[in-house]
């Protein structure tokens, strides 16, 4: 799983994309190309019921029940809806970020926010063997087992909410290979608070 894993992550990153200008101060509607696809974001979508009620009945993914802590480590900032459709625009749409799906498979597979794209936790443990490439697929640089993070993307990692943690494990994980902090950015909503607010869900 997570060999396979490994591969579709490093498959999906991004191609050269242009951006339109857009003023998301007092409206949530954006719109930017991505991977040669425009992708358009809007508020009340008229399936968003369907989503915020699919992803509120979720299980929490940790035992005993949990609630993610507002901040995933010293240094990351945690940003709200607005902030991360500015990344999407400005950053995605520049092609010198990512927002990052750090559920797997099967929990992207119930629907993800659209323009993101999938990097399960598993995949940057240490014990995978392809972690080294998927990291350069984020643009890091190596040299005798030494990475440089100069030319890294910045990221926006997420999982399916408040009562999840796979974006606090996939942001430990890069931490702990030297991803700078400061390119690292987290948002605590995720899927239940994007569809709960009513923003578009891509399948």
């Amino acid at each position: 799983m997570i060999k396979r894993a490994a591969f579709f992550a490093a498959a999906l990153f991004v191609q050269a994309a242009t951006v339109e200008a857009q003023d998301y101060s007092t409206t949530a509607q954006v719109a930017f190309n991505f991977g040669g696809t425009r992708i358009e974001i809007g508020p009340n979508a008229s399936d968003a019921a369907t989503y915020a009620g699919r992803f509120a009945a979720l299980p929490a993914s940790c035992d005993p029940y949990c609630i993610a802590p507002a901040t995933a480590a010293v240094g990351i900032d945690t940003l709200i809806e607005g902030e991360v459709l500015d990344f999407l625009v400005t950053a995605v749409g520049e092609n010198t970020g990512l927002l990052v799906d750090a559920r797997m498979p099967d929990g992207r597979a119930l629907g993800y926010i659209p323009g993101s794209v999938s990097l399960p936790h598993e995949t940057m443990a240490a014990e995978n063997e392809f972690r080294d490439e998927i990291l350069k697929a984020l643009g890091a640089r190596a040299f005798e087992d030494v990475f440089n993070f100069v030319d890294a993307q910045n990221l926006v990692v997420f999982d399916n909410g408040p009562t999840q943690n796979d974006a606090g494990v996939l942001i430990s994980h890069l931490l702990e290979v030297g991803y700078p902090p400061e390119k690292i950015r987290y948002y605590r909503g995720g899927m239940q608070v994007w569809s709960a607010v009513g923003l578009t869900v891509q399948e």
